[in-house]
């Protein structure tokens, strides 16, 4: 797309994001840095008014501006996170006990995702993988399998993702929010925990202790 010149750096990529989902958009604060040649920035609008989308223009000092952006990552959060969480009902049972965090990826998608793209053209873009924390109560995790059956399923649908799995006690299932996570994770008071990516080509790989 063509962008006045006469407009700054922040006010062109506001203008992209608003001629390309057509909706208004206002600045939010800045993100990164621009030594690499990429200037990146913050932006909200009407339709997530409570979350920052990033924006991010590649080769910015020239004429072959890239304009990217995480919008759709943002558009589908809620409905992915709740795809997930439906993976992890088939395959600990409705009456199972895990539990699925999503973050919201700050890395930009491709430029060949349209505005109006699915959230399953969405899930197949690799640009910026997903990042998912799983946590599940010990009654209900069998075997390592089951880790494996949750990743396979979100694989099918052509994405690269970095999963966290955490299996806890029982008695502490209710007790953890993300963070809390994180932080148990650090200290490694878990019953399992393990690492599953599918980051290129070569399919899924998992890494347990």
């Amino acid at each position: 797309m063509k962008i006045g010149r006469r407009m700054n750096i922040n006010d062109e990529a506001i203008a992209y994001m608003e001629q390309k989902y057509g909706e208004k958009f206002e600045y939010s604060a800045p993100f990164g840095n621009s030594m690499s040649g990429t200037h990146q920035l913050l932006v909200k609008c009407a339709s997530f008014p409570n979350q920052n989308i990033v924006v991010s223009i590649e080769n910015y000092r020239t004429k072959d501006r890239v304009f990217l952006d995480n919008y759709l990552a943002v558009k589908f959060h809620t409905e992915y996170t709740e795809l997930f969480q439906s993976y992890a009902s088939e395959v600990f049972g409705e009456a199972g006990e895990a539990t699925v965090f999503c973050r919201i990826n700050t890395m930009t998608l491709s430029p060949e995702l349209l505005a109006n793209a699915t959230i399953y053209e969405y899930l197949a873009d690799t640009s910026a993988p997903l990042v998912l924390t799983v946590k599940v109560k010990e009654s209900d995790f069998i075997s390592e399998e089951q880790a494996k059956r949750f990743a396979e399923l979100i694989a099918a649908n052509g994405s690269y993702f970095s999963i966290s799995f955490i299996v806890v006690d029982d008695s502490e299932y209710e007790t953890f929010d993300i963070e809390a996570l994180y932080e148990l994770v650090g200290l490694k008071k878990y019953i399992r925990y393990a690492i599953i990516t599918r980051l290129d080509s070569n399919g899924i790989r998992t890494e347990w202790s």
